[in-house]
């Protein structure tokens, strides 16, 4: 799983992404990238913890450490699709999320890991009179939960487009 992460990281920095934090609870050392511990919080909780304790820009994006196909191209888009104070929300195949883009930062809690939740984090802005955009991109789409993913990830590059 630590050659996900490089991946990841590497699309991150390839998109001119300065500064990464990986927000974790394992003691990963990655080079160009700092690693906030979450003291075993749950996920979201630690999310909002670590964006409150880093963030210094304008906008804080929250981006799977698990996306095979993830592109430089796909961070650009995510980033760029933000609203001026709202989210843009990557979509995963299986209708959860992947990625959040959020201005400002913490302007509203992330829901990762439930159901469906990137229809949840809509309703969420929604409610908020918040602005969101949902995006569909293989490379933000597709990340490796089962044992089919990693099979469809080790089958190369139509395996993950397969994956939709």
């Amino acid at each position: 799983m630590l050659d996900l992460m490089d991946g990841v990281v590497a699309a991150v920095r390839a998109a001119g992404v300065r500064r990464i934090t990986l927000v974790t609870s394992d003691d990963v050392a990655h080079p160009g990238a700092e690693t906030w511990l979450d003291g075993d919080l749950p996920w979201n909780d630690a999310l909002a913890r670590a964006a409150d304790a880093v963030v210094t820009e304008e906008v804080v994006a929250v981006i799977s450490a698990d996306l095979p196909a993830l592109q430089p191209s796909d961070v650009g888009s995510l980033l760029e699709r933000t609203p001026r104070r709202g989210i843009a929300i990557a979509r995963a195949y299986d209708g959860g999320t992947n990625a959040v883009s959020l201005r400002p930062p913490g302007v509203m809690p992330t829901l990762f890991g439930a159901p469906a939740s990137a229809t949840l984090h809509a309703e969420a802005a929604r409610a908020r009179g918040l602005d969101h955009v949902v995006i569909d991109l293989p490379g933000l789409a597709f990340d490796v939960d089962t044992p089919e993913d990693l099979a469809r990830m080790r089958a190369g590059p139509g395996g993950a487009r397969d994956a939709a």
